[in-house]
């Protein structure tokens, strides 16, 4: 500090003092960097107010709908001219539209004009992968269904190349199909039955025989399109179809997918608890065996999946057709009794570990294979209430999701999640591409040009 005002002394007197006339220029340059910063910084809060305001929009307008702008406004603690601005934007986007209410409906004066979600503003792919099948959807904003499309999968499935190459052209197929129009499909979701990380990466998908495997990145390769891409486990796609995320619900709620083979999702305040490394939930590798050598094999996954029930279905059918036939048979063989008995047993311990661990207030089973549990429910229960620990309560559980195409229309709905999504919340668990923006800040950007 004695050195800066010794300078300032010299150029004052006039003292031939360079090396403090240099640090004017820096000085100088150095408040106008931070009045840049700060400049920048307002407006960075700007726009965040203004995308949080809209974020919110939505969310009320998917809650209830339509709306007039006053309600709106109201609802959001808004002034009339803020919120204005807000629904301007949104039906900019194609987000929202206006919807004139018939005149009898009106109370006085001229019809009134209320707010209402854009069913055709958005389009949403999902594409569930299983070791035998694929199955894409393409939904609306609404969640409508607009084509459904399931093929084979690659024969030789392990390598994930070849598998990429079939999902890319299963997408193309859905929104060609369906007509609709490129520029307006919001993006890509992609559900495998196995464990994601954070940034989308299948770690591992036994089924599949995956590992460390950036699926994602691969179908953008095949792809070409300016598509952002989500990965998630099967069981989150699942928790998406039956509405379990994103909601004010402050239950905790296991949700357990029935399928190739058995996954969950443990959600606490409409959110998946992820655990620290993003796995929990991964009840299909849970050991049913006090023996180590028997970890890798007597798995809930192996023994709880519709594998022991292949042998009863016809090869002319989809997995998900043969095991709805298996359910609506009204006398079944001693085969399928046989087959239903093993998986009760199976299914029953497996649930019990669970209730212990978990205490869970509510499980909702779903898959293809969740159609058969009602044939079960009963023993399983009487199970789970026998062995069931002291002071415990046995919670409801229900089926929900069990159709053929739940879970890809689950996969499309994590991404079209992502726009209801707060800002602070966007970053947690997106498991989108690397380098890639979240679906919200995709659609803040377009927000954020005026």
């Amino acid at each position: 500090m004695g050195n800066f005002d010794a300078s300032f002394r010299g150029s004052e007197v006039g003292a031939p003092n360079h090396a403090g006339r240099d640090r004017l220029p820096d000085v100088n340059r150095t408040i106008a960097t931070e009045q840049t910063i700060e400049k920048k910084s307002n407006l960075k809060t700007t726009n965040l107010i203004r995308h949080v305001n809209e974020t919110r929009c939505l969310r009320l307008l998917r809650r209830a709908s339509p709306l007039s702008r006053a309600d709106i406004a109201r609802e959001l603690g808004l002034t009339r001219a803020t919120a204005g601005n807000v629904i301007a934007v949104l039906l900019q986007a194609d987000l929202a539209m206006e919807l004139t209410e018939p005149q009898e409906a009106a109370k006085v004066g001229r019809p009134g004009i209320r707010v209402a979600l854009n069913p055709k503003g958005a389009f949403f792919i999902g594409i569930d992968v299983s070791s035998t099948w694929l199955t894409g959807v393409l939904v609306d904003f609404g969640g409508t269904l607009l084509n459904r499309i399931v093929v084979p999968n690659s024969k030789n499935f392990r390598d994930a190349g070849p598998v990429a190459q079939t999902i890319a052209d299963l997408a193309r197929r859905l929104v060609v199909g369906a007509g609709v129009d490129t520029k307006r499909v919001r993006g890509v979701g992609i559900s495998v039955p196995g464990i994601v990380d954070r940034n989308g990466v299948v770690v591992s998908a036994k089924l599949l025989e995956w590992e460390d495997v950036d699926i994602g990145q691969l179908v953008a390769t095949s792809l070409g399109a300016p598509w952002p891409i989500r990965v998630c486990n099967d069981a989150v796609a699942l928790s998406a179809a039956i509405g379990a995320l994103d909601t004010h619900d402050t239950e905790d709620l296991l949700v357990v997918l029935l399928s190739e083979g058995v996954g969950a999702a443990i959600i606490r305040n409409g959110r998946v608890a992820e655990g620290v490394s993003g796995f929990a939930g991964e009840i299909g590798h849970m050991v049913l065996s006090a023996k180590p050598e028997d970890a890798k094999s007597q798995t809930l996954g192996l023994l709880g999946g519709y594998g022991p029930f292949l042998s009863l279905l016809s090869d002319e059918q989809s997995i998900a057709e043969g095991l709805a036939n298996l359910a609506a048979i009204p006398n079944p063989g001693r085969a399928l009794e046989t087959t239903l008995d093993t998986w009760a047993a199976v299914i029953s311990v497996g649930v019990l570990n669970l209730i212990h661990i978990l205490n869970p207030a509510r499980i909702v089973l779903g898959g293809p294979l969740a159609v058969l549990f009602p044939r079960v429910q009963k023993k399983v229960e009487a199970v789970l209430g026998a062995n069931l620990l002291h002071g415990l309560t046995l919670p409801p559980i229900e089926v929900a999701g069990s159709e053929a195409d739940t879970v890809a229309r689950g996969a499309a709905g994590t991404v079209r999640d992502g726009i209801f999504l707060l800002p602070e919340l966007d970053q947690i668990g997106n498991g989108l591409l690397p380098g890639r923006p979240s679906q919200s800040a995709e659609i803040a950007a377009t927000y954020d040009g005026h």
